[in-house]
Order: C-alpha cells, then sequence, then structure tokens
C-alpha cells in the first residue's frame, strides 16, 4: 500500500513541479502568477523529495524485517519417545 500511495505521490508531485516550470517563462518577474509559480514548482518538489524519502524508508524497513524472520527459530518439533 504504501508502494501504491508513494507512486501516486510521485506522480502528483512531477505533474504539479513540472507545470509550475513550463509556467515560469511565461510569467513576467514580480507579478502574482510569478510568484504562485515558483510556489507551486516548491510544493511540487518537496512532495517528490518526500515521497521518495518515504519510499526508502519503506524499503529500508522491509529489508530489515525480512532479515530478522531468517533470525527467527523454526518451531520445536517433539518426537515420541518408545516405551
Amino acid at each position: 500500500m504504501i508502494d501504491t500511495a508513494t507512486r501516486a505521490l510521485l506522480s502528483l508531485g512531477c505533474f504539479v513541479g513540472v507545470g509550475a516550470a513550463l509556467m515560469l517563462p511565461l510569467t513576467e518577474a514580480g507579478t502574482g502568477e510569478r510568484i504562485v509559480s515558483i510556489l507551486a514548482l516548491l510544493l511540487g518538489l518537496g512532495i517528490v523529495v518526500g515521497s521518495v524519502l518515504a519510499r526508502r524508508l519503506s524499503s529500508r524497513r522491509r529489508h530489515r524485517d525480512e532479515a530478522i524472520a531468517d533470525l527467527t527459530d523454526d518451531p520445536v518439533v517433539t518426537t515420541k519417545e518408545n516405551p
């Protein structure tokens, strides 16, 4: 579930960031449109960085859980003794 959510956030961040980057050359310096475009670009970059970090943390946790699972003992099987 984390993988799907981080992939969706990565797509959203790229969409917002690229859209804002494309708007920057079309706006004049010092206008409200330029400020909104810069803020949207920063927001898109923040979303991308956050989703990449979340993806790395979840993959590290998954590897750690797999390593710990290998260390657990197998169930003890008792044998019947002959009388």
